[in-house]
């Protein structure tokens, strides 16, 4: 039975750790959800949440045998958090893929290590999910799509067919990418926008139809 620690605070990562323990305790996955690393709360919860050790322990646990879950991904600073997950030095086999039961995943999608799919997100045929990319709860990526490392897609997003999806892309709650666009690596998608062309690197998009609001590196207030 793998031994699984997400990596991360509030927000996903707490919500990650509770999908973990309800497919554990009601649909019998074979996973043992053992705590939180977070350099804040070292020794205490996060909701509940045992926070079993810094992010510089993750080494540590990784020479016992644990698998990991990083979740720290945000608007705007991508690059940053990309960089402290290499960091860390956590190797690809000591990545934990997590896909809820109630999830729907194509017998022929190619999901990377680290990978999450939580409940009620539908992944369809011969799409390819990046390393460390959490799928929130029912969000939808269309068939031929292909969606790159470390990347967000938020719950109720909808990924549309044959679209690429670079490195770090984060797609806010309700937004709706039309297929065959391409989004460019650390782009971002803000909340309800409707995507109906190309989305350049490191540039944030909102509205419907969604237009240029600003770089990413910008401070983002929307």
């Amino acid at each position: 039975m793998d031994r699984v620690i997400v990596i991360g605070g509030p927000g996903p990562a707490v919500s990650i750790a509770n999908a973990i323990r309800h497919a554990s305790q009601q649909f019998g996955t074979e996973v043992e959800f053992t705590g939180i690393l977070n350099d804040s709360s070292e020794g205490g919860t996060i909701n509940n949440i045992p926070v079993v050790g810094k992010l510089s322990d993750a080494s540590a646990f990784q020479a016992q045998g644990y698998k990991f879950i990083f979740t720290i991904y945000k608007i705007g600073g991508q690059p940053h958090r990309i960089q402290l997950f290499n960091s860390l030095g956590i190797r690809e086999s000591s990545l934990y893929t997590f896909v809820h039961p109630l999830a729907y995943v194509a017998p022929d999608a190619d999901l990377a290590p680290g990978v999450v799919i939580m409940p009620n997100a539908n992944i369809s045929h011969g799409t390819k999910i990046g390393l460390g990319t959490l799928i929130m709860s029912n969000a939808y990526i269309g068939h031929d799509t292909i969606v790159g490392k470390h990347c967000f897609m938020s719950a109720t997003s909808c990924t549309g067919s044959y679209i690429t999806v670079g490195e770090g892309v984060w797609v806010g709650f309700n937004a709706t990418i039309r297929g065959r666009q391409k989004l460019g690596q650390y782009a971002a998608v803000g909340i309800g926008s409707v995507v109906v062309s190309d989305i350049p690197d490191e540039e944030l998009w909102i509205g419907n139809p969604a237009r240029f609001h600003k770089k990413v590196t910008a401070p983002i207030r929307y």
